[in-house]
């Protein structure tokens, strides 16, 4: 899904910049031809001076097209506004156009001057700035919406930390009202639900022989992966989250990876909470409220060992 959804921005980018440098190359070419018409009547060195002045200039500019186009097919963030790009680009260039024929015909009004004769070259020169001004003013208002849009992922992803981070508190005033090791493992798995949409979770202890799923939510798999898994975690500090890209084999058709989160050891035994989870990604604000749920639940196992609990 990710790679399909990669090779069509890559083919949406190449539309659009190819379309636009395409634009440009043959802005240079009718350039080019035109100012080769212009130099009828011109011979050596003037004629030289001539296109230098009068066409080379705006091949430069028609060129800049070109580049531009070119420089967008490797431009993923202006991905979303590529069609207002061209559409500035192609607004101007009529713009100026426009502005063109107003040229001409308020000239014509000069009987010495063939100004129809020159509206073809007038029309061609306006036409190639206006492209170029247009599609770089649209580039100017497609970086500043793509700040905007910045500001306004990173104000969301600001937001939606605090809410979760609020509801990690709630989660941990009801795991300190928790009464038994089965009341501490139904909140976790919750919890890991809620906040992070972990469907297959499981609440295992481990220790030497003895080794158990308190609660689980993953079905179609052996209590044995999922002991096998918990007990890896064995080695994590207590209040730390572990990234597994390795699971047991036993696992392996259910998903691609898994993380472990030891929560304390009590009494030679390790409470461990697990979860499948495909292709999830997790930044460092997942992780960060993963370990606060974490302190929260080894403070209620702790109480809950003190009450003779854990061992039942």
């Amino acid at each position: 899904m990710r790679w399909g959804q990669m090779l069509r921005a890559m083919q949406r980018r190449e539309l659009f910049g190819g379309a636009i440098a395409f634009a440009g190359a043959i802005l240079v070419l009718v350039q080019f031809v035109q100012g080769i018409q212009q130099l009828d009547g011109f011979e050596g060195q003037t004629g030289a001076v001539v296109f230098a002045v009068e066409t080379v200039p705006f091949l430069f500019v028609a060129g800049a097209l070109v580049y531009i186009g070119y420089w967008l097919t490797d431009q993923s963030e202006y991905e979303q506004e590529l069609p207002r790009i061209a559409g500035w680009g192609v607004a101007s260039a009529v713009l100026f156009a426009s502005v063109s024929a107003l040229v001409v015909f308020s000239q014509q009004a000069r009987p010495t001057v063939d100004v129809l004769g020159l509206a073809p070259a007038i029309a061609i020169n306006h036409v190639t700035v206006g492209a170029v001004v247009g599609v770089l003013v649209g580039l100017y208002d497609a970086r500043g919406l793509a700040h905007q849009r910045a500001l306004e992922t990173e104000r969301d992803r600001i937001e939606q930390f605090a809410n979760k981070a609020m509801d990690v508190n709630t989660y941990g005033r009801e795991l300190t009202r928790s009464d038994s090791i089965d009341a501490v493992s139904a909140l976790c798995i919750q919890a890991l639900q809620g906040l992070l949409g972990l469907t297959e979770a499981a609440f295992v202890v481990v220790g030497g022989e003895d080794s158990r799923i308190v609660d689980s939510t993953v079905v179609g798999v052996s209590d044995e992966g999922l002991v096998e898994l918990a007990s890896r975690s064995r080695e994590q500090e207590p209040t730390t989250v572990v990234i597994h890209e390795s699971i047991p084999d036993s696992l392996e058709e259910r998903a691609d990876g898994a993380i472990t989160l030891r929560i304390t050891d009590l009494d030679g035994a390790s409470a461990v909470l697990l979860a499948l989870t495909d292709d999830l990604e997790f930044n460092d604000e997942d992780v960060q409220l993963l370990e606060l749920l974490l302190a929260h639940a080894a403070t209620a196992l702790d109480a809950v060992s003190e009450d003779g609990e854990f061992d039942r």
